[in-house]
């Protein structure tokens, strides 16, 4: 598998989101291919055990030294170039991702749960690019990211009301992240937009990406 392949992986507005990476881009590829395959194992899980010893064995991989990891992975291997000492961020993403595991209609708790998770790697790419600073609206961006996604793919009107209403009050004020996290500002505005229009998609309209260019470039 080449770097192209792990961009594959990433969902559509990932993709989007590293195009305004500027640099460190691997660093920012290896989160959200990272992000877009553990989702892919959670999402496609048939039973909720068969998804959780996956995700074990990425916890497992994430908490070795990276000497100690097996070679050949391309996901894994950009990990241990671009994130070594700063897996505790990455590690968490894949704890939030396991809250959803649990049964349909997802409750409160899991959303929160996941919704931290991508709070903490959003906190962890701006402490990696120095800026902790930035740190609170990076894990808002991450929190808004995580219940956009919830409320696109709810099952039901409990999941979406549930994210919807969690989401909401995080949506009020623009992000303000500087240009080094420009990716996490695009994601954010995106998810931003979509909370107050309902829970639609990112993505889903004629207008996003219009959106989206703006948030690369100017950063609101």
């Amino acid at each position: 598998m080449e770097r192209a392949d792990l961009l594959d992986e990433c969902p559509e507005v990932s993709r989007v989101a590293l195009a305004s990476a500027s640099a460190k881009r691997d660093l920012w590829l290896a989160a959200l291919a990272l992000d877009g395959r553990i989702g892919r194992m959670v999402l496609g899980a048939s039973e909720p055990m068969l998804g959780q010893v996956r995700l074990a064995w990425w916890r497992d991989q994430l908490g070795k030294p990276v000497e100690e990891r097996p070679r050949g992975d391309v996901l894994l291997d950009l990990i241990g170039r671009n994130w070594a000492h700063a897996e505790s961020a990455l590690v968490a993403l894949v704890d939030g991702w396991e809250a959803l595991l649990s049964p349909r209609p997802i409750a409160d708790t899991a959303m929160m749960q996941f919704a931290e998770g991508r709070a903490q790697l959003a906190r962890g790419l701006a402490d990696y690019v120095g800026c902790k600073r930035a740190a609170e609206d990076a894990e808002r961006a991450g929190k808004l990211w995580a219940f956009a996604d919830l409320a696109r793919h709810a099952e039901d009107r409990t999941e979406l009301d549930g994210a919807l209403k969690q989401g909401i009050g995080l949506a009020s004020d623009p992000l303000r992240l500087p240009r080094s996290l420009r990716p996490l500002a695009v994601i954010g505005g995106l998810a931003r937009r979509a909370l107050r229009s309902n829970g639609q998609a990112m993505l889903g309209d004629r207008f996003s990406p219009l959106v989206a260019l703006r948030l690369g470039l100017i950063g609101r």
